[in-house]
Parts: C-alpha cells; structure tokens; sequence
C-alpha cells in the first residue's frame, strides 16, 4: 500500500467531485486521484466473497450528534462477533469493504472517506475502522441518492477485487431530492449485476413510510432488502444485522431472530486457486419492487416531480 494512500485512509483526506449538473455526472467519468486506485488494476483482481460499498448519508438533516451515532454504528458493527464469524464463514473468509459519504454532487459532496479495504478478522476490521474514524466527515446539502449509486457503482466497477457479489448498502433519512431521477439511475447499476440494500433511518421527523420509499425507489437485485433502523439509536443494531444478512447471502424472512447468530455454511464450490478475469457487467433487466405511490424524487426547490405535501423539510 502506497504511502499516499495510507495517508488518505488515516488522516481523512477527502476528494470532492466536480459540480455541475447531476446529468454530467452520469454521462462523463468522474477523474479521481491515481493514488486512489480507483481505475481498473492492471493486475488480475483479488478474490473476496463480496464487495461491498457502503453510501453513507451525510445530508444536513444530520446532525453531529447523529453523525456520530451513525459511524459508531458502522464501527460497532464491524467489530461485533456476528460480523466477523460471517464473514470468516464465507467461502474465502474475506470480503472487499469501501465506504462512500453522500450528499449531492450539485449542492453538497461526495466523498471516499475509506478506500477498498479487506475485512477478514478482527485485525483488519480494527483497521477499517480505524480509517473510518479517522477520516473526515463532511456535512453539506441535498440528499442525492443517485449520485450515492453513481459513485458506489463505479467503485465497484474500478475496484481491485473480484467478487461473487457486489453489493450497494445505501443508508440515510431521506428521500432523493438532488439529481437524476432516482430509479432510472437504479436500473441502471442493477442491470451491471448490482444488488443494492438499504438501511432507512426512521423517526418522528422523517417520512413515516421511509421504509417503504426505500423498498420502492431504491433497493433491487437479488435477494435485496430493507432494515429500518428506529432512530439513530438504533443504528447499531439494524446495521450489525443487515451486514451480517448481506455477508451470509440470506433475507430477513430466510433468517433467525435479530438476537440469533447468523451464520451460512460456506459455498459448496470450494475457491478456485488464483483470481479469475474481473467481471464485465453485462447489461440484463432486472425485476423490481413496485414503485413508490408518492413518486421517488422530490427536488429541493421545486421541479417537474412534486412535493411530499407533508411539510418535511428535507435537507
């Protein structure tokens, strides 16, 4: 690992992407820094049994309080005995890790606050959440979930593992209310052969059926999911569970109770000696949950796509 990029991942170093419209988000690359390693490597890919981006909602709506909270969830989680022993449980016993934190290319940031990590015990998770608590959390407007899919797709399509699964993790207290049209940008990264699951954050100053706006616009894939957490307490709890679901490949309804250890027996095909060619994303329709009635996006300051009429105000 380059010095570079240790210095990146442990004092928090945070690139931004370029304004704009969100439109140019989608239709031109974004340049990241080369030291990032975020351009496809030369080398053939390191094998992990998933690789998982986690979009981390870092709106205004957040509050320090709460943003702590939420990366306390993060590092609870990943340091938790379920996570570790599911993960260990894989075929490999290894899985390829990065977090993203999203507000909106237009109006706020996006950012990498930790780079493709691989988590396979209790040393290195400490060292993922070590980077994780060591970067810089911003805080800015909007809460584009799609732009959170754009970049986290295109992690996973640079990054340097090979892996059965790709998994999004999409968690936050909003709706999409920044960039592109939110399920357009979905069907685009589930037709790469991207699951993606989604940790809503509910409470009395949220939208009372967030999960259900999650289950409508947001998630798809295989064997997708959402677990709402109650409150930002809560976070924790709800995050510990969904990763220990995503990690094993089981839905809530496949899995025991929250207080049971879950635990999948790994795969039936023992790992292949060396990494096969990196994945080419082919293009495939995907079915999804039925829309959202209240409709998916819902723009700042007004716009074609409507308004929740319920007096939230979405930051």
């Amino acid at each position: 690992m380059s010095s570079s990029l240790m210095k990146f991942l442990f004092a928090g170093v945070i690139f931004a992407l370029a304004g704009g419209p969100s439109a140019q988000l989608a239709a031109a690359p974004i340049q990241f820094p080369p030291e990032l390693g975020l351009t496809p490597p030369a080398v053939q890919a390191q094998e992990v049994d998933i690789a998982l981006v986690l979009a981390v909602d870092v709106s205004g709506s957040i509050d320090y309080q709460e943003a702590e909270l939420q990366r306390k969830g993060i590092v609870d989680a990943f340091l938790s005995k379920e996570v570790i022993q599911a993960i260990q449980a894989g075929s490999l016993g290894r899985i390829g890790v990065s977090v993203v934190y999203f507000s909106s290319a237009d109006y706020g940031v996006m950012s990498v606050p930790v780079n493709w990590m691989v988590v396979q015990d209790q040393n290195s998770a400490t060292v993922f959440v070590k980077a994780l608590v060591a970067a810089r959390r911003p805080s800015a407007r909007g809460t584009s979930i799609a732009d959170a899919l754009t970049l986290s797709a295109r992690m996973i399509e640079t990054g340097p593992y090979h892996a059965a699964r790709h998994v999004i993790d999409v968690s936050g207290d909003g709706a999409n209310n920044a960039g592109r049209a939110v399920r357009e940008v979905r069907d685009e990264v589930l037709a790469k052969g991207i699951v993606i699951n989604a940790l809503p954050i509910m409470d009395d100053t949220t939208m009372q059926d967030l999960d259900k706006y999650f289950e409508g616009c947001v998630i798809g894939g295989p064997a997708s999911f959402v677990i709402p957490a109650k409150g930002f307490v809560d976070f924790a709890r709800a995050m510990r569970r969904k990763l220990v679901l995503e990690i094993s490949g089981l839905t809530p309804k496949e899995a025991p109770p929250s207080n049971s250890l879950i635990i999948r027996v790994a795969a039936a095909n023992p790992p292949q000696q060396g990494a096969r060619p990196r994945p080419n994303f082919p293009a495939r329709p995907v079915p999804t949950n039925p829309p959202y009635p209240g409709g998916c996006d819902f723009p700042m300051f007004g716009g074609g796509f409507g308004n929740f009429g319920g007096g939230f105000g979405f930051r």
